[in-house]
């Protein structure tokens, strides 16, 4: 539950056009595409540059991302063209392209892209969250065995942060093992650690934004892929780590119908 929308900066970013096509094009080129199967493309960061953003557009739908740390960048809309550009801040608001790239995306599934570590949902073999989800899930056969005993993980051991979500930003990146170590979080906190944890046991997992039928903030939740069904099911550990304080039980899959989703990555 957001205070603000956690929408990765949907900016009034102006761009100041210069010719990069060649560099683009060059060897020189920030922009990593080796993993461009599987969803995601790497952009390394430049110390000798100021504040930057990435923009991934495909079609008339795009993202800005901040290029801070662990710089990987999902392509969630299918496959087809997108346009990759660095921008540079200038003043203000306003940004110069630094870098421009067109990539062609042939996934190698549809689900690829939701199985990796991205910037907000970050994680590797040495994150503390990760050996978490090892530890929980070792001796169990099934993908629903696995979540549900993440979920359960989740709701009973991390608390909901009210006084964060007074004072959080747009600009916002969750770190998967701090809500793991201090057992708070808002709703962003909860479905990034969800996500990694699930798909570093190679459960597909979305984390999704928008609103929940009764929640007047912003909200994120997540929608996991169970391939013996073939279906997306929505799990939102926030609410109910909440509502599992009170003597209702939550029910773990929850009715699409009661959520709208803005952005999924």
């Amino acid at each position: 539950m957001f205070k603000s929308r956690l929408t990765l900066a949907l900016l009034s970013i102006f761009c100041l056009t210069v010719p990069v096509t060649a560099w683009a094009n060059s060897s020189a080129s920030r922009i990593d595409v080796s993993e461009l199967s599987h969803g995601v493309v790497s952009i390394q960061k430049d110390p000798a540059r100021g504040s930057e953003k990435v923009k991934i557009t495909k079609g008339n739908q795009h993202f800005y991302y901040s290029i801070e740390a662990n710089n990987r960048f999902p392509l969630q809309l299918g496959d087809g063209t997108y346009t990759i550009s660095v921008l540079e801040n200038v003043m203000g608001n306003k940004y110069r392209m630094v870098e421009n790239r067109e990539v062609v995306l042939t996934a190698s599934s549809q689900e690829a892209v939701y199985l990796q570590p991205i910037q907000m949902i970050y994680w590797n073999e040495q994150t503390q969250a990760i050996a978490k989800a090892r530890e929980l899930t070792k001796d169990l056969k099934t993908d629903r065995e696995k979540v549900a005993a993440t979920y359960n993980y989740i709701i009973q051991n991390v608390q909901y942060d009210y006084e964060k979500a007074k004072v959080v930003t747009s600009e916002y990146i969750p770190s998967v093992d701090a809500t793991l170590q201090v057992g708070q979080g808002i709703c962003y906190d909860y479905s990034a650690l969800f996500a990694a944890m699930l798909r570093s046991e190679g459960i597909p997992t979305k984390l999704v934004m928008g609103k929940k039928n009764d929640i007047v903030q912003y909200h994120a939740w997540n929608e996991i892929y169970f391939k013996d069904t073939n279906e997306w099911v929505t799990i939102d550990t926030t609410y109910d780590s909440i509502m599992s304080k009170g003597t209702k039980k939550p029910t773990m899959i929850k009715n699409k119908s009661e959520y709208i989703t803005e952005k999924q990555f």
